[in-house]
């Protein structure tokens, strides 16, 4: 069984977050680890208050997991601070270089996938703004991939995108800040699902189809630790793509409200036998 770390902020109403990110590591048979790095309080309607966890306990969550557990793939989403993404983006270069836990585990090629979660589905702001910058020039390089959709695109480029021609061209300039690949996610635009995929060496369109119902709180966590599940699973980058992207799809067609905003996936909706009284 592999284990994949999930570092993000915990939903309360679960259908995104530190809890989609287990639901889907636990669905596609893994191990699931985490760092919370803050707590929300929200609902399907929105996002009522958050606070970050204090820097050094998300430090000894890092360190706690590392010592003791083999660590197979790792997905970042929630980063609401400047000073928590150095914090991260530290550790995870020393893990990288051999400085730290050497005597556990090869972590040269570790796996990280870089959920850059910026604004939550209800609208709400969940990165400050001196933050992104952070985000770009520290701990960018350090992903094996990056999976923005397309207003993280927008406020990474600093820029409009409105097509897929405009997609590529932004999957071109987001590789030049140091990831290995480019997840531009398409979602957002009329028509069928097409996500952009870029690599150094190529860039291609990742089909998919749209699923009607508007229960899609969490997509983004989703997509992203069904991602690490894959590449952790052996997977080649391209193939993890194809097969997170189908994962989703399959939770967004079980999807359900539970409450008065935007319905929540199903994550166990293949493994699913509903029995009633």
């Amino acid at each position: 069984m592999q284990h994949i770390l999930s570092i993000a902020g915990s939903d309360s109403c679960a259908g995104a977050g530190i809890q989609a990110d287990l639901k889907t590591i636990s669905a596609l048979g893994g191990y699931g680890l985490t760092v919370i790095t803050a707590v929300t309080a929200q609902n399907t309607a929105g996002v009522r208050a958050f606070q970050e966890v204090e820097l050094d306990i998300v430090q000894a969550q890092l360190e706690a997991i590392f010592a003791d557990i083999r660590v197979d793939a790792v997905k970042i989403g929630m980063l609401a601070s400047s000073k928590l993404i150095e914090l991260i983006a530290s550790f995870f270069s020393s893990l990288y270089k051999g400085r730290i836990f050497k005597e556990k585990y090869d972590y040269s090629r570790l796996p990280l996938v870089v959920d850059p979660v910026m604004v939550a589905k209800s609208g709400d702001r969940l990165l400050a703004e001196d933050a992104v910058e952070s985000l770009k020039n520290r701990l960018f390089p350090l992903a094996t991939v990056i999976t923005p959709n397309l207003p993280e695109a927008e406020k990474l480029l600093r820029r409009s995108i409105s097509d897929q021609a405009a997609m590529e061209m932004a999957c071109r300039d987001l590789l030049q800040l140091g990831s290995q690949w480019v997840v531009v996610k398409g979602g957002h635009l009329a028509g069928e699902p097409v996500d952009i995929v870029g690599h150094k060496d190529f860039i291609y369109k990742q089909s998919g189809r749209r699923v009607a119902g508007g229960n899609n709180h969490g997509t983004g966590c989703t997509f992203s630790s069904a991602l690490a599940s894959y590449l952790a699973q052996g997977c080649e980058l391209p193939e993890g793509v194809s097969k997170a992207k189908k994962y989703v799809e399959n939770c967004l067609a079980g999807g359900f409200a539970i409450g008065q905003g935007v319905g929540i996936m199903d994550h166990f909706n293949e493994l699913r036998e509903i029995k009633r009284c």
